[in-house]
């Protein structure tokens, strides 16, 4: 009987959530920002229908207790990138019944594709037994030269402003940046800082919880980037919802975004402007959705990518000047300095077509699917917090930067060479066995 209940309580959850983001685009977004390409050409009724029961669609087959890291990303996939890519192109398509509707009927294949890779049996990842103090000494090692890094180059100073005002921020981090420093600052706020506050937390070390944290304000310092922010926010997010080993994670966390766009409304609309719905579903949901449009019909009447920005440059011949994100930006938005990110899928049809999302979802399907594998063995926690914001860059930006730049590949080898030690695993199957009943 729990399971129907749980199964209810998950897909009331998503259909509120769908409502909740139809009444945030057309009431207080879409108003303010149809100068940013945010517009609402008020798409038929059924239109609406239909685009919502495809977003409602996975709750028939999604399950709701998360077992493996893999099945955490696919929630993460699913409401910040999936839901909003059914919904939100509707309102800026003069035609929401066109073709891009098989671009919507592809990527529910590419969620089926990840929920059964989720499911196929663990590998068996040989250890390399490699001394686990000679990995801490390494891991202090690689983050002091980070921080060395970005010290060199930005100098340490620890200003936090408001999101209003991080623009000016932006544009120094810009002017001051180069390779090594910007990927330091990846490295260090979708990792490195997070894994030091899951460890504290997991541990009860205060020290490690408040280095991971003052590491991340000092990233933000320095770049004004949001997401360093709120990345923070996510993983309290993912470390609540994912409590007894993920039992409930699925109803959780579509139950606390929806408070939040929820909340963020309300706030809103009781203090006259649009500040929390304009950094919780503008940026982070309603942009990513309508680019995906923009990105289908642009590479629908242009040449394909090919990955000619990318490593595979010495390969193909790139039809164009700037990365897509900057073409995009230039040909929707009329700037050269906007880079217009968007999720993989859209990614990956302006590399190949529809072959392109399909072979992007089937190779991090596999990629998960090694990850879940190394992961049978470390403590769950740690996995998927290490996974969690080079994962999140799947929902805007492109496949082989979240492989690369973004640290996928970074989370797969820490997590491979840091192993659990055996309390810390074992505190994490206690307080499985002690909330057994709450968690079923």
């Amino acid at each position: 009987m729990s399971i129907r209940v749980g199964k209810l309580s998950l897909m009331v959850g998503v259909i509120l959530y769908i409502i909740s983001l139809y009444i945030a685009y057309i009431y207080l977004i879409s108003p303010s920002y149809s100068y940013y390409q945010l517009v609402n050409l008020e798409p038929p009724l059924w239109v609406c229908f239909l685009s919502s029961f495809l977003a409602f669609l996975p709750t028939f087959w999604s399950e709701y207790r998360t077992k493996r890291p893999s099945q955490v990303i696919y929630w993460v996939l699913y409401i910040f990138t999936f839901v909003p890519v059914m919904i939100i192109p509707d309102f800026v398509r003069e035609n929401p019944f066109d073709s891009f509707f098989i671009f919507k009927l592809v990527l529910l294949l590419c969620m089926i594709i990840l929920y059964l890779g989720g499911k196929l049996p663990l590998i068996k990842i040989g250890e390399w037994n490699i001394p686990q103090n000679l990995v801490k000494v390494g891991i202090t090692i690689f983050t002091l030269v980070l921080y060395f890094i970005m010290i060199r180059n930005f100098g340490f100073r620890i200003d936090v402003v408001s999101f209003k005002d991080v623009y000016d921020v932006r544009e120094m981090y810009r002017m001051e940046t180069n390779r090594f420093a910007g990927y330091a600052v990846v490295w260090l706020s979708k990792i490195i800082d997070l894994f030091l506050v899951t460890l504290g937390v997991l541990k009860g070390n205060i020290l490690l919880i408040t280095g991971g944290i003052i590491g991340q304000v000092y990233v933000y310092s320095v770049t004004g980037h949001k997401s360093v922010a709120l990345s923070l926010c996510l993983l309290a997010v993912i470390l609540f919802c994912i409590r007894h080993r993920g039992a409930k994670f699925g109803v959780r966390f579509i139950w606390v975004i929806l408070f939040l766009v929820v909340l963020s409304m309300v706030f809103d609309t009781l203090s006259g402007n649009i500040t929390l719905t304009e950094i919780f579903t503008r940026r982070m949901l309603f942009l990513p959705g309508a680019l995906s449009s923009f990105f289908f019909d642009f590479f629908s009447a242009n040449p394909k990518t090919h990955l000619g920005q990318s490593v595979f440059s010495a390969f193909v011949d790139y039809p164009y000047d700037a990365n897509p994100g900057y073409v995009i930006g230039q040909h929707y938005f009329g700037s050269d300095q906007m880079s217009a990110n968007v999720n993989m899928w859209a990614d990956g049809y302006s590399a190949f077509g529809y072959a392109g999302v399909i072979i992007f979802t089937i190779l991090l399907a596999v990629i998960l699917w090694i990850y879940d594998s190394i992961s049978a063995n470390r403590n769950f926690v740690i996995s998927v917090a290490l996974m969690v914001m080079p994962a999140w860059s799947l929902v805007d930006s492109s496949f082989i930067i979240a492989l690369m730049t973004n640290g996928i590949f970074i989370a797969i080898g820490l997590n491979y060479l840091f192993q659990s030690s055996e309390n810390l695993q074992r505190s994490e199957e206690f307080e499985h066995q002690k909330n057994h009943l709450d968690a079923v």
